[in-house]
């Protein structure tokens, strides 16, 4: 069976995301990959469940979040199908969509 472009790309970004030597600047400079992975979104005592929509070294956009996360706001993503834990900052929220940049230095 033939791995296809879109998989190749997002084997790569999981590599680089589990890279503890990883150094990153801004999220936009690398390239994103729609992935469509359930995760979990938890920060102090609230979670929610919702869809990882795109991903990249440098961060995220998730969808279907209960639209109560607030730009600025530190957060912990889980990735179960990925066995990944990342922390992150919320860049920016739209409703139930929102936009996450990784902090990797705690690696």
């Amino acid at each position: 069976m033939a791995i296809s472009k879109t998989s190749l790309h997002m084997q790569e970004v999981l590599k680089n995301l589990r890279n503890p030597n990883l150094r990153i600047g801004d999220g936009r400079r690398h390239k994103r990959v729609r992935c469509f992975l359930l995760a979990a979104v938890h920060h102090n005592k609230y979670s929610c469940e919702c869809i990882v929509e795109d991903m990249s070294v440098g961060g995220c956009r998730l969808n279907n979040t209960d639209g109560q996360l607030v730009v600025g706001e530190t957060v912990v993503i889980s990735i179960p199908e990925q066995k990944m834990s990342l922390n992150g900052m919320v860049m920016w929220a739209r409703g139930k969509a929102a936009g996450l940049c990784f902090n990797l230095s705690g690696h």
